[in-house]
């Protein structure tokens, strides 16, 4: 049966008015890089757990938005919100003048110290002469790459694709030092059986000690989405104030 023009507009209308309503109701894409614990990890059952992971949820849940956090790999997550697969990022990242040209950020969360780890009772001076020679282990990509590159480049760098990897090359004795965040060393490596004979090593080290490790942490969102840029913000203002961000901290950090 042919409709008549009225009905059939009519009926236009409604299906366009629901494939608009479908498509508002599609949650926001969250990527994280699940291989850097205690910040986001995938446990034995398959879930993503992690500060990163809960405080990301909390931000949504304050803000009323849906989210849908996901593993991402590392190298491709900045390259993805660019292209708009992702909404967001949250994995420790960095804020940079670098990044700021090609993503903008929310408002700070952390400001992170790096350290590096190394053998216990091995004596390092923390010089590109003193350093020569030596095998450096990092994530590729990250300010902790940028900056054994700048600083120490008689040394051998070896470069992973995840934050894990450098660890297990660590504890096999085919590499020297591992540079990361301090809080991240401690908590998922050297409170675990394999980190016993290891220690943090060197200099604490901020943004304020090199341009590379930047301003502090804040989840990453795509420039043209300021709206999503006011909304984490206020996401985050209110997990501030209630409290929630400071439990988070506790549970995770605390001694």
């Amino acid at each position: 049966m042919r409709l008549p023009m009225t009905s059939l507009f009519a009926a236009l209308a409604v299906s366009g008015a629901l494939i608009t309503s479908m498509a508002a109701a599609e949650p926001l894409k969250i990527a994280t890089d699940a291989t850097f614990p205690p910040f986001e990890s995938v446990d034995s059952s398959g879930k993503l757990v992690g500060y990163d992971v809960e405080l990301m949820q909390a931000v949504c849940d304050a803000a009323k938005l849906d989210c849908d956090i996901a593993n991402a790999a590392w190298d491709g997550m900045i390259p993805g919100l660019i292209d708009g697969k992702y909404d967001a990022l949250i994995s420790q990242l960095t804020v940079t003048e670098k990044r700021r040209k090609v993503i903008a950020f929310s408002d700070i969360y952390d400001h992170p110290i790096f350290r590096f780890v190394g053998k216990k009772g091995t004596d390092y001076t923390f010089t590109d002469e003193g350093l020569k020679g030596k095998t450096i282990a990092v994530q590729t990509g990250t300010p902790m790459d940028a900056y054994v590159t700048a600083h120490y480049p008689q040394a051998t760098i070896k470069r992973y694709d995840s934050g894990s990897a450098p660890y297990l090359e660590l504890a096999a004795g085919r590499a020297d030092l591992h540079l990361s965040y301090q809080a991240q060393i401690t908590h998922s490596f050297l409170k675990g059986d394999s980190g016993k004979d290891y220690e943090l090593v060197g200099p604490a080290l901020t943004g304020k000690d090199a341009p590379e490790f930047g301003e502090g942490v804040a989840i990453a969102i795509n420039k043209r989405n300021t709206k999503l840029v006011e909304q984490i913000n206020q996401g985050l203002a209110t997990i501030r104030d209630n409290g929630t961000l400071k439990a988070l901290n506790d549970k995770y950090f605390g001694e």
